[in-house]
């Protein structure tokens, strides 16, 4: 299966914003989808999700928001 459409499905079975980063990747343990999303959104986002999906072990990886940053300097 393509990963574009296996990303729109992860998305539909998990109510996941298309507004996050979807990636594949690989680590000691297998097959991952790594998810980018806010700081903010990322510890309800781990709560929500399977620790795996169809094979693959869910991965969520935030990033700052841009405001913040600058709020700091």
């Amino acid at each position: 299966m393509k990963k574009k459409k296996l990303i729109e499905e992860f998305q539909k079975e998990c109510v996941l914003s298309k507004k996050y980063q979807y990636d594949f990747g690989k680590d000691a343990c297998g097959q991952t989808i790594e998810i980018l999303v806010p700081q903010d959104h990322a510890s309800r986002i781990r709560k929500k999700l399977p620790p795996r999906w169809r094979g693959y072990r869910t991965i969520v990886k935030f990033h700052e928001d841009q405001g913040k940053k600058d709020d700091e300097d």
